[in-house]
């Protein structure tokens, strides 16, 4: 019966294509694609099921449709558990960044009210030393409670993942990037978050940048604890040590491994804070002359004088680097003087946190 039936026995080889028809001119020719396929169609022909229209094609077709399946559900298993596991690892750093953050901000704050007392008086000094600490209010506000911001929300949306909510693609790769968010991704995860916090996150990014240091602080610890159930835990003075000490240890190994000679004098005046004040400190550049003012009091006559060299040549060579048809040799010798300062400035410092 069927099709092989009617067309008679013929013998199993009888139409198969001999080793000639394939090309026999070199044994290791690979055969080409229509050979390989009219091969197929005459064992198929051959060798078609009795009784039954399955023929060796769709046998063959189903049996890798299977595999390819089954590779493709094994291979997107593994794609998930990985996902998961680097989640899980991603999650995990920045619950820990999270609360070391906190505490920096708490060591900033009160740092900012030594560099920069704030006054009720009336007087023209006051007036500009309230001024400066509102300057370094705003400027800690941006650069140091938008990170935490970031954190906040790229956990928030983590943790979401991992209890199988999908916040769609976008939200998934903010979320596990280590580069800080701009605005619009800011608002992007906020509104993409679980009901229950999203309304909350969304009012968070809008207004943190327009509030002062201490208001911003208390608002993102509500944050944290409010978006993904990190508590703070509170800063005792040896946690403050520790704290300022981690930091210490970071503007070291910046300063020493620093290769920008224009970038020295920004690293050494907090780290002079950090050893001889326990001060955190995070200036903008036009503040560092008011900052490194302070200093006198706490370094010896020629080990101030040398920091404030430095930093005259520092603004003197960015000044002359950057004017347009700028006199070369002037500029090179600038440079040579800088490096000179930024290498005596670095032995400096780092021996003075050293010798503790």
């Amino acid at each position: 019966g069927g099709k092989g039936a009617a067309k008679g026995k013929k013998s199993a080889g009888s139409s198969l294509p001999q080793r000639d028809q394939v090309g026999d001119d070199d044994a290791s020719t690979l055969p080409s694609r229509g050979s390989i396929e009219e091969f197929l169609r005459v064992v198929d022909d051959e060798l078609e099921y009795t009784g039954d229209d399955v023929t060796l094609l769709h046998a063959l077709s189903s049996h890798f449709i299977h595999f390819a399946h089954s590779e493709h559900r094994e291979a997107l298993k593994q794609n998930l558990k990985a996902d998961a596991e680097a989640r899980r690892v991603r999650s995990e750093a920045l619950s820990q960044s999270v609360i070391k953050r906190a505490h920096q901000l708490s060591v900033y704050s009160k740092s900012l009210w030594i560099l920069i007392p704030k006054t009720e008086e009336e007087g023209d000094s006051d007036s500009e030393m309230n001024a400066t600490h509102s300057q370094l209010d705003r400027h800690l506000v941006r650069t140091a409670v938008l990170p935490q911001v970031d954190d906040i929300l790229k956990l928030s949306a983590l943790q979401a993942f991992g209890i199988g909510q999908d916040l769609g693609d976008e939200v998934s790769e903010l979320s596990k990037s280590t580069k800080s968010l701009t605005d619009k991704e800011r608002l992007t995860v906020a509104k993409a978050l679980p009901k229950d916090i999203s309304k909350s996150a969304v009012e968070l990014v809008g207004c943190i940048q327009k509030k002062g240091l201490e208001e911003a602080i208390i608002q993102v610890e509500d944050a944290s604890s409010e978006f993904c159930g990190k508590r703070i835990p509170k800063l005792d003075k040896k946690l403050e040590q520790k704290t300022v000490k981690e930091y210490q240890n970071e503007l070291l190994t910046s300063l020493n491994s620093n290769q920008v000679l224009t970038s020295t004098i920004a690293i050494a005046v907090p780290l002079i804070y950090a050893r001889k004040k326990d001060c955190m400190l995070n200036l903008p550049g036009k503040l560092l002359s008011f900052a490194l003012k302070q200093l006198s009091e706490v370094l010896e006559e020629d080990e101030y004088n040398l920091v404030e060299e430095l930093h005259k040549k520092t603004v003197q060579f960015i000044q002359r680097s950057s004017r347009k048809g700028a006199d070369a040799d002037e500029v090179s010798g600038l440079e040579l003087e800088l490096g000179t300062l930024s290498s005596s400035v670095t032995d400096l410092v780092s021996k003075m946190c050293i010798n503790e």
